[in-house]
């Protein structure tokens, strides 16, 4: 309570600096109190522009005075104006430019209100917009961040992995092992649909050229499935609202044997938008590995030390297409597709020395790792949305159908050597392992909503959800003598899971002077069933479960926003965590499902705040976070010196903690933004009978640095800190990693070159401690440093997302995915 405590203290420190700081920039007095608000919508739909740029002028000089960009409802207010007269210009690319004239402000009317500002599609190609105000890089929604891709220069040419490293509430290992609070369980959607691939596997297939925003949701409502225990990250992806043909081309190369490209084409006729890409990469990444594992049997300590490399490839090629076909003025049919393929490739070995204090006979050896995964994926969209009016009243159907195949073959090796390491042509073992997978889903969605007031919204709506995964899996020994590899079938298996999951919500908002609310439930029904031919009969789990969502906003002042918001959530284990079958590592580490694993269940509460000053703000987000059922890892050391790794349910884990970040533009050359997460987690539960209490303080921080050196020039610094934690045996240490990034624009901006140097000061690391009480085992892996990527994009007819279908994919009280 007193961390909190001390925490809210500094935030009310930094509103007050922030506060002088914001009368420092604007310089308010009574002469400069004016201020100018309005909406902006487009003239045909009426439906409100985003980012529209606003540019307001003195009326006698004609000078620019200031300006600013609308929000997700299309409105505007720019402050911190003197009295006196102006005229205003409102337009947006692709469309025609807007004036109100005879602005006047005064000490009787300090406030003048535009009303609705019209925009026209433009009937003539644009040379150039010269754009007044950037957008935000990070941006606070009432139940979402919003990171605007476009303005994070070292994802240029990257993934969405890279857009990632440098946003608030999300860290990223150097492995690109993405986390939301510290924790690997959270869903990933596209466009607010489901994605073929999971985790951190779907945001490393995904060029970030092709993503409008990414949508971090850590408390999201009922509407929305409640997989993942801390949330949702939803890509935004590029559509052009313009007619014609537009797109933009990326082509990347990087030190050591890194290459990436990807083109995003679209071309809209007045009735008809049809829209595609193609994205491939090749990328190489060089590493060392270490160990040293410990074993402890009376007065005698054993000692396992392992040097070597650890190198990656990454393969993938993906085709993305769909139309989208506006039957009326209120009715879309839409049909889309995507199908890819990516090989990854693990290359690895060292210098292996076993010995023992007090000392016995030492043995060195050399070990030779491979291994190679191939996954094959498609997936296919229907979507309907009818409109009854322009006000939020519609009804939304989808069927989505995906299926992915792949295979996973892993050659362990280990070769007799001398204490040179010299090696000799004799295995003290070689064993490899198979593993084929088959994967589909299937899921039909209906969402009704209907706005009974200008302010009042009710939404319902149904999901079936149906899943199959089969594995097999294929343990192999090596004969020496014929040269031939030999089934084992005692490490052999196949593994048939099924889940069906039918699921109802309703959610209703509202609000009330300025307060704004919403309320809804869920429930869900989920059956369960896993066989495997290891096990003498089938694993199922049925039940039934409630998860309900609340989310508050409080305008407080025109300039601070109160949030809270309370949700209940849950992390379904999948086949291969419940797969019982060995999966044999090496000679001293074997891996195992559990059958009988239940799924977390998280309630998760989060109070924040948000103090806007000028065009940056300051945000303090508390959280709270209790997870039962907590999975985890458990590693054992077994009788024949073997280490035993399972997946097991403990019994609670907690975070509690808060976020302080910022987006400050201190001059119109100089942005910053940063936040820093302080948390205390805290992990209770037995192993083997005896308690495996343990809680750690942990610490993350980032911060990005723009330095605007001309209209066509930017240099970007990054760095983040990852503090240590701790699992339930063992703790992850600290890890310091840093970027730097230059772009230069060409051509009106058609052409840009970016280049990007990664962990520039060599210090990213990924180290891990695990111990027993007959064990201790200490691993690190570190990454080459110093990575360059230079990157060319080009831009047709100055692409830029479809804001009139934005909320198909986007996720705010007034709409989203179910």
């Amino acid at each position: 309570m007193k961390r909190l405590l001390g925490i809210f203290l500094l935030f009310s420190i930094c509103i007050f600096y922030s506060k002088a700081y914001s009368s420092t920039l604007t310089n308010v007095d009574d002469d400069k109190s004016g201020r100018i608000k309005g909406i902006i919508v487009e003239k045909n739909s009426g439906q409100p522009m985003e980012f529209a740029n606003v540019a307001v002028y003195n009326a006698s000089s004609s000078s620019l005075v200031s300006g600013g960009i609308t929000d997700d409802k299309g409105e505007f207010e720019i402050s911190g104006l003197r009295l006196g007269e102006y005229y205003l210009e409102a337009n947006f690319i692709g469309f025609e430019k807007s004036v109100v004239e005879d602005i006047v402000i005064n000490r009787d009317n300090p406030t003048f209100n535009s009303g609705k500002i019209r925009l026209s599609n433009s009937s003539v190609e644009l040379e150039g917009v010269n754009v007044v105000a950037d957008k935000a890089q990070v941006e606070f929604k009432l139940d979402k961040k919003v990171v605007n891709v476009s303005q994070v220069m070292s994802a240029i040419g990257g993934t969405a992995v890279e857009v990632l490293e440098n946003t608030p509430s999300v860290q990223v290992d150097l492995e690109g092992n993405v986390s939301l609070r510290g924790s690997s369980n959270f869903t990933v959607l596209i466009d607010g649909r489901p994605s073929v691939l999971s985790g951190s596997d779907a945001l490393r297939q995904i060029p970030a050229s092709a993503i409008e925003n990414i949508e971090i949701i850590t408390n999201p409502s009922a509407k929305y499935e409640p997989d993942g225990t801390t949330g949702i990250i939803n890509l935004v992806m590029k559509k052009n609202s313009l007619n014609g043909l537009s797109g933009i081309v990326n082509a990347t190369i990087g030190s050591n044997d890194k290459y990436r490209g990807d083109v995003t084409l679209n071309y809209r006729t007045e009735k008809f938008n049809f829209f595609g890409g193609v994205d491939w990469r090749d990328d190489t990444f060089k590493g060392g590995a270490h160990s040293l594992s410990e074993t402890y049997a009376g007065d005698t300590t054993s000692y396992i030390k392992i040097d070597g490399d650890r190198n990656f490839n990454r393969q993938g090629k993906n085709l993305k297409s769909g139309i989208d076909w506006f039957v009326t003025d209120k009715s879309t049919l839409s049909l889309s597709g995507e199908l890819g393929r990516s090989d990854n490739k693990s290359t690895g070995g060292g210098r292996t020395h076993e010995y023992s204090v007090p000392a016995s006979e030492e043995l060195f050896s050399i070990s030779e790792e491979e291994s190679k995964r191939d996954n094959k994926f498609y997936s296919g969209t229907l979507s309907f949305q009818h409109k009854f009016n322009n006000e939020g009243h519609q009804l939304d159907a989808m069927a989505f159908y995906s299926r992915e195949k792949g295979s996973d073959n892993e050659i362990e090796g280990e070769l007799l050597a001398d204490e040179n390491f010299n090696r000799t042509p004799d295995y003290i073992e070689r064993i490899s392992t198979l593993e084929n997978e088959k994967e589909r889903e299937f899921r039909l969605k209906l969402d009704y909503a209907y706005p009974f007031s200008k302010d009042g919204r009710l939404e319902a709506g149904l999901l079936s959800r149906l899943e199959s995964d089969v594995e097999d899996l294929a343990f192999r020994d090596y004969d020496q003598s014929s040269d031939s590899w030999i089934i084992n079938e005692d490490f052999s298996s196949e593994t048939d899971f099924t889940r069906n999951i039918h699921a109802v919500y309703s959610t209703f908002s509202n609000k009330f002077g300025g307060l704004q609310y919403m309320a809804g439930l869920r429930g869900e029904l989920t059956h369960r069933e896993t066989k495997n031919t290891n096990a003498e009969a089938p694993s199922q789990l049925n039940r039934f479960d409630l998860f309900p969502t609340v989310h508050f906003s409080y305008q407080l002042e025109d300039n601070i926003e109160l949030m809270s918001s309370y949700s209940r959530r849950i992390n379904r284990p999948r086949g291969r965590d419940l797969d019982p079958t060995p999966n044999y590592y090496n000679r001293y580490t074997i891996r195992f499902g559990n059958p009988d694993l239940k799924p977390e269940f998280t309630n998760s509460y989060e109070l924040g705040a948000m103090y806007r000053f000028s065009r940056s703000y300051v945000s303090l987000d508390a959280f709270h976070r209790i997870t039962n059922n907590k999975i985890d890892r458990v590693e054992t050391l077994g009788e024949d010196g073997i280490y035993y790794l399972n997946t097991d349910n403990f019994d609670k884990d907690y975070s509690t903690g808060a976020e302080l970040s910022g987006n400050i533009n201190f001059t119109k050359w100089l942005l910053v933004n940063a936040s820093v997460s302080l948390y205390h987690y805290r992990i209770t539960g037995d192993l083997n009978g005896e308690s495996i209490d343990r809680s750690s303080n942990n610490l993350s921080s980032r911060m990005s640095t723009t330095f605007k050196i001309s209209d066509n020039s930017r240099l970007q610094l990054q760095g983040f800190f990852n503090g240590k934690t701790v699992s339930a045996q063992g703790e992850r240490k600290a890890m310091v990693f840093t970027n730097v990034s230059y772009r230069q624009d060409f051509w009106d901006k058609k052409l840009t070159a970016t280049l990007n140097v990664r962990d520039i000061l060599g210090t990213g690391k990924f180290e891990n401690e695990s111990y027993g009480a007959d064990f201790k085992r200490w691993s690190q892996w570190k990454h080459e440093p110093r990575t360059f990527m230079l990157t060319l994009s080009y831009k047709l007819n100055n692409f830029k997302e479809d804001r009139n279908s934005r909320g198909e994919g986007g996720m705010d009280m007034d709409g989203g995915e179910f």
